[in-house]
């Protein structure tokens, strides 16, 4: 993985992370809002790509020590609709 690649999907799995983990519902509720063009910009790309960016999330998932935060960034793929 590239230093780029690492940082990309290191930005994307905290964003989605902190959304997750959100314990404001207003915050909850505007996640999707907020993460809606992100998915759109991603589920353009052809899909082995989505797929090079689901596992680049992956691997930063295994780095995760903090259970809740693994869950999060585990299930990253899935809510950013990598996994079509």
């Amino acid at each position: 993985m590239t230093t780029l690649e690492r940082a990309f999907a290191r930005a994307l799995t905290e964003i989605v992370i902190r959304l997750d983990l959100s314990e404001d519902d207003a915050i909850a509720e505007a996640s999707m809002q907020l993460l809606e063009p992100v998915i759109a910009i991603l589920h353009d790309l052809l899909e082995p790509d989505r797929q090079a960016i689901a596992e680049l999330i992956n691997q930063c998932a295994q780095e995760e020590i903090d259970s809740e935060r693994h869950l999060a960034a585990w299930e990253a793929p899935e809510t950013l609709s990598l996994l079509v």
